[in-house]
């Protein structure tokens, strides 16, 4: 039984096969997320577009909770990746919308926010750990999934109380100036 997944030993998945989805493919699959993230166009709304990639990425995740055998890890594994790759480069969007074209000191202010973005995260993995401690596996993928839901009914809650359409987002113009960087 040393060879069966670290993680959860009842989904019966070898070490290569979580190696392999976790390794290079898993690398793959986040990175298609990450460009999938560029057939957004660029006057959606970010904050909304964001709340939707959380979304999906939770979909990943509930997936996995569904049963414990190895199809639907690596089914549930190649939907959470590139959704977690999705999620990222919807932050980045987001994230250079908060700082703006005309902000000075763009790339300190783009920095501070993105260590910032961190803080979540740390946030996840304790909370990770923890639902893993109480509750097992199961425990670990809905302490996961659970706040990405969460952001997602808020914000959608938020658009719909407060009456807020879609709003296109700022696309930036070239200016003379731009070429020189």
């Amino acid at each position: 039984m040393g060879n069966l997944l670290p993680l959860n030993p009842k989904i019966h998945v070898g070490a290569a096969g979580v190696m392999w989805v976790n390794g290079a493919a898993g690398g793959v699959l986040l990175a298609f997320g990450a460009l999938c993230g560029t057939l957004i166009p660029g006057d959606w709304d970010r904050r909304l577009t964001y709340a939707g990639a959380a979304f999906t990425n939770a979909f990943g995740t509930l997936v996995l909770i569904t049963a414990n055998r190895p199809s639907i890890y690596f089914v549930g594994a190649t939907l959470y990746l590139p959704t977690n790759g999705f999620v990222w480069a919807r932050f980045v969007a987001l994230l250079v919308e908060v700082v703006g074209a005309e902000t000075l000191d763009a790339s300190t202010f783009c920095s501070a926010l993105n260590a910032a973005g961190a803080i979540p995260l740390l946030f996840m993995i304790w909370l990770d750990g923890f639902g893993y401690n109480k509750f097992g596996t199961r425990g670990l993928l809905w302490m996961d999934a659970t706040p990405n839901l969460l952001v997602f009914a808020i914000v959608v809650t938020l658009f719909v109380i407060r009456g807020m359409s879609l709003r296109s987002s700022p696309v930036p113009h070239s200016t003379p100036n731009a070429s020189r960087f």
